[in-house]
Formats: C-alpha cells, structure tokens, sequence
C-alpha cells in the first residue's frame, strides 16, 4: 500500500501529537476512502491525490479529550470539530482525485451533438 501520510506529518498538520496507532488507523481510512473513489492507489501517489489524503488525515485527527477549545491563561485554542458524518469525501475532493489519476470526472456531460437521423 502506498504511504500517503506519516504520524509525525498528521502531527505537524494538526499542531497537536499523533500516536503511530491513530495515524495507521487513520491512514486506512483515507487509503480506503481514496479507493473507493479511484480504484486501487498507484504505487507513486500523484500529487493531487496527496493533497486530498492529507486533507482527509488532518480532519480525522481526534481533538485532546474531545475538547473544542482549551484556554491557559491569556493563550487559548479552538479545535476544529472532527469525525466526519455522512460521505467522507466532498464533491470537489472526488473531482480533484479523478482528475489527478486522469479519470473522467463523476459529473462530466457529454456535448457530442447527433443528428434526427441518429448518425454524428
């Protein structure tokens, strides 16, 4: 399977620790959402498929203890809500994926014009 991210990388994107085992775990999950998408990773990632893989990685990252924010003393933070509900990919995340491993996009139109004959 080809590695898309790293704990130490969903770290660094999430300004907060990644075990290896949240980031296996994680990793499954978008390799597999990716999959399902666009069929099987190719074993060099095109960028435009990393780039989505990262977004998805970032967003799976569990907040510290389920917060959404902390404050220390005049210093506070804001967690993004994470989880996702519903499909986990948007629509512009599948037509970026398509289109980096040059697939036809989900919602292309065919603009070929026939004749009343049937015949182009």
């Amino acid at each position: 399977m080809a590695e898309l991210f790293t704990a130490a990388t969903l770290s660094a994107l999430a300004g907060r620790p990644v075990s290896d085992e949240t980031a296996a775990v994680i990793h499954s999950w978008v390799a597999a959402a990716i999959a399902a998408e666009i069929g099987a990773l190719p074993d060099e990632v095109p960028p435009g498929v990393a780039a989505v893989a990262l977004e998805l990685g970032k967003a799976a990252v569990p907040t510290p203890g389920g917060a959404t924010s902390t404050t220390i003393g005049p210093y506070s933070a804001s967690y993004a809500a994470t989880g996702t509900s519903g499909a986990p990919l948007s629509r512009d995340q599948r037509l970026r994926l398509r289109r980096a491993v040059g697939q036809k996009t989900a919602f292309s139109v065919d603009t070929a014009t026939t004749s009343p004959s049937g015949h182009r």
